[in-house]
């Protein structure tokens, strides 16, 4: 009886016992673990997410230096005499977090020289696209890995460590940048003063333009300037439509035309100010070249075919501001009478317009615009 009683307290008891032992999993994720590192899976996620993750960061590291150091030469060959293709390097290592990377190749075309012909594109994601249209002005700039021992490959730090130091030695990384320039096509800083292209080539030889020659141009075309005469409109004082102080927004993607603007004989307290401002900081501004206008007058509208980069340097009979002759000029250059329009001085040059823009294909007038473009 004894026994049977027993019997059955234990079996009570037992069976609970037992299925709560079976349901408990506590323990099973350190098995688990253990298995995948027994087997090197974890290494292997870990080497896959780490070092690949350098590799991008690296990547980007060395896109952003091309990209710069191609904006860095373009902007050499437009306003300095030649192309530097050195300031390329200059810029790759100031993005790279190491400071050091390799500039394995600066080609493209200037009409300035000092850039060597690029060679065929591979067709790789990570090579520049094929060059451009002949005659085209661009850069290629093409960065690559380097660390301080030289070597062209990137360091592995989990891969090395699971496949062995003699199986996987680092991966070479490669970037590439193109950027391209020509005639500025946009600006929201223009003079809202227009010029002719008879004026513009009277002043600068034509094409190919000489820059950095002082001279003297009218506001609007005098009949001291024969060849150029019949271009101005009856009653138009060569002024544009004012977007603000003085300038005007010339925008040659579109129409390509212009509204004119009668001032008077004054010109307003802010265009003073902004004048004076720009005779001071002898800084480029731009002036929209036409070829012909329509209408008389305030409604004179004028077809524009680019933009100059004009260094301002004095100015003659803008009322109400007295007159700032610069030499080697005198009175006797814009004489104040009826006939005699206003008059500017300072000297064509080439500058880069400080937005971002469309590039054009027409004449060059110094105004430049420069892209990234692969």
């Amino acid at each position: 009886m004894r026994n049977v009683m027993r019997r059955n307290v234990l079996r009570k008891l037992g069976r609970p016992t037992l299925r709560l032992l079976g349901s408990d999993d506590r323990g099973a994720f350190g098995v688990l673990v253990a298995s995948l590192l027994g087997t090197g899976v974890l290494l292997g996620m870990a080497a896959l997410v780490i070092d690949v993750g350098m590799l991008y960061q690296e990547r980007a590291e060395l896109q952003n230096g091309a990209d710069a150091g191609s904006i860095a030469v373009a902007k050499s060959c437009v306003v300095g005499p030649s192309c530097t293709p050195g300031s390329a390097g200059t810029y790759a290592n100031l993005n790279a977090k190491d400071g050091v990377s390799a500039v394995t190749l600066v080609c493209g075309h200037d009409l300035k020289g000092g850039l060597p012909g690029c060679p065929g594109s591979s067709g790789t994601l990570l090579d520049c696209p094929t060059a451009p249209a002949s005659g085209t002005n661009y850069v290629d700039v093409h960065t690559a890995t380097r660390t301080t021992g030289g070597s062209s490959l990137l360091p592995p730090v989990f891969s090395r460590a699971v496949a062995g130091k003699s199986s996987y030695q680092g991966s070479t990384v490669l970037a590439c940048a193109r950027a391209m320039w020509g005639p500025a096509l946009q600006t929201a800083k223009s003079l809202a003063i227009t010029l002719s292209l008879c004026a513009w080539t009277q002043a600068t030889g034509g094409t190919p333009p000489v820059f950095g020659t002082d001279v003297r141009i009218f506001v609007r075309d005098a009949p001291s300037a024969p060849t150029c005469a019949g271009l101005s409109r009856p009653g138009e004082f060569g002024w544009l439509s004012e977007s603000g102080p003085c300038t005007a927004d010339i925008d040659l993607t579109a129409s390509g035309y212009a509204a004119g603007n009668d001032p008077g004989k004054n010109i307003s307290k802010a265009c003073q100010d902004a004048i004076t401002s720009y005779v001071a900081n002898k800084t480029p501004i731009f002036l929209p070249i036409f070829d012909t206008t329509t209408g008389t007058g305030s409604g004179a509208t004028y077809h524009m075919v680019g933009l100059a980069a004009f260094v301002l340097t004095g100015y003659s009979n803008l009322n109400p501001l007295k007159d700032a002759i610069p030499a080697p000029f005198s009175k006797a250059d814009c004489p104040n009478g009826k006939t005699t329009p206003s008059c500017l001085f300072g000297h064509f040059t080439q500058a880069l317009v400080p937005v971002t823009t469309t590039i054009g294909s027409g004449t060059y007038f110094g105004a430049t615009a420069i892209k990234l473009a692969g």
